[in-house]
């Protein structure tokens, strides 16, 4: 039976070895990246503020302290989206290599798809009034919905769907690599 310390060891290696072979973000990776992180940052300062009793980008009317189900919702945002911003992060540096691949492309892909089809029933609103189709004009929480809100959350998908793409190109282990990786004896 192998030691513990020699397993941490060779795990070790391995990533190690995977973050040597896997080329450097891009510049437009770094600037999605980077985009994405302060997307998250803002949103979870909105829900800080929220949760302290502010309004503004709420309905009329409306306090997360006054309802109780929304300020749950609204404390387990914060974290949250610190943590999409973290990940944002770790999917352009180094340190990012570290953890395993599998469960970055989870993360990843989980953000793009929630935001993404959070947003996406909205922006067929948003096509309709842009194009003057719409029978009836907005009201003002409807238009702060279509007009900013939406758009914004259609905005995090796409950032963290071009990020999911770009990750997962970028680290997409080569035929070649594990083969190399499988040694000697996977030749014979």
């Amino acid at each position: 039976m192998e030691s513990r310390p020699a397993t941490v060891n060779r795990t070790a290696a391995r990533v190690t070895e995977r973050a040597r072979r896997t080329p450097p973000a891009t510049a437009w990776q770094r600037r999605a990246a980077f985009t994405a992180c302060v997307w998250m940052v803002v949103f979870a300062a909105f829900h800080c503020y929220w949760a302290l009793g502010g309004t503004i980008g709420l309905p009329p009317g409306e306090s997360l302290v006054d309802n109780r189900p929304l300020f749950v919702i609204d404390l387990i945002a914060i974290p949250m989206n610190l943590g999409g911003a973290a990940l944002a992060l770790a999917l352009v540096q180094r340190w990012g290599l570290f953890f395993p691949r599998r469960l970055m492309l989870f993360g990843v892909w989980g953000c793009a798809l929630l935001m993404v089809g959070h947003a996406a029933p909205s922006m067929v609103d948003l096509a309709v009034f842009l194009t003057g189709q719409r029978g009836k004009p907005l009201t003002g929480e409807d238009r702060f919905s279509v007009l900013v809100y939406e758009p914004y959350w259609m905005l995090g998908g796409l950032l963290f769907t071009a990020m999911a793409l770009a990750f997962q190109r970028r680290t997409r282990p080569s035929a070649a690599a594990g083969r190399n990786l499988a040694g000697p004896s996977a030749r014979a």
